[in-house]
């Protein structure tokens, strides 16, 4: 069978673009902080209390808030983001707030502006 290379066809565009590059290479630097983080709690050069604060479900929040800003997902990134800046400011602090009377309503009010700018976004 012969293959046949029709110049006339337009080439397919590539799917690596700028916000996927920037999404592994995000990912990248995120893979070996956290190796490097580990490695420095297995050999004792940083206490538990380092690195408890940074392997805690609010510093994933961070971390997660970063990767959609680097694929340029602006409006989701800066609320999920910013909500597991305000978590890991809630725990330095010591400030102990009710999840139902008052994370709850603010997740709630989150959605509602995510949904409002990204149809103001999209017009």
């Amino acid at each position: 069978m012969e293959v046949i290379n029709d110049s006339r066809l337009p080439e397919r565009p590539r799917k690596t673009d700028e916000a996927s590059t920037a999404g592994n290479i995000y990912l990248g630097i995120i893979l070996l902080a956290v190796g490097l983080v580990w490695l420095f709690y297995n050999t004792g050069w940083i206490g538990y209390g380092l690195f408890s604060a940074l392997f805690s479900w609010q510093m994933f929040l961070v971390a997660t808030g970063g990767y959609l800003l680097a694929v340029r997902r602006w409006t989701a990134g800066l609320i999920v983001g910013g909500l597991g800046i305000c978590f890991v400011l809630l725990n330095v602090l010591d400030i102990d707030l009710s999840f139902k009377k008052v994370v709850l309503p603010i997740l709630v009010m989150a959605a509602g502006v995510a949904l409002i700018a990204s149809r103001l976004g999209r017009k």
